[in-house]
């Protein structure tokens, strides 16, 4: 999962939240977390598990694929684009590859800081 798709999935918490009028206060709480760790759930810049997207889904009495909802393209795919279109999948993948090792070197910095 990118971090983009963390930041999607973030969104749909806040999301949920919106709806149900609730804070994320509330929901750190609920949950027996800090609101800042929440804040980072949201922001899509802390990794979360199975485990932890079942309670949020618990908490926020919604299902875990409302939460994991993905759109095929994030709103803000532009990152890219000061490189200019990737034309050929040769290309892709290893951008990809490349998003994914940053992905993972950012979960492994979280674990040491937890």
């Amino acid at each position: 999962m990118y971090a983009m798709d963390f930041a999607q999935v973030g969104a749909n918490i806040q999301k949920e939240l919106d709806i149900r009028g609730m804070t994320q206060q509330n929901l750190a709480d609920a949950l027996g977390i800090s609101k800042q760790v929440m804040n980072k759930i949201i922001k899509g810049s802390k990794a979360i598990n199975v485990n932890e997207i079942s309670m949020i889904a618990r908490v926020l009495q919604t299902s875990a694929d409302d939460l994991l909802t993905v759109s095929e393209l994030p709103a803000e795919d532009n990152w890219l684009t000061f490189m200019g279109m990737i034309k050929d999948q040769e290309t892709m993948e290893k951008v990809n590859l490349i998003r994914t090792a940053i992905d993972e070197i950012g979960m492994l910095e979280e674990l040491l800081y937890e």
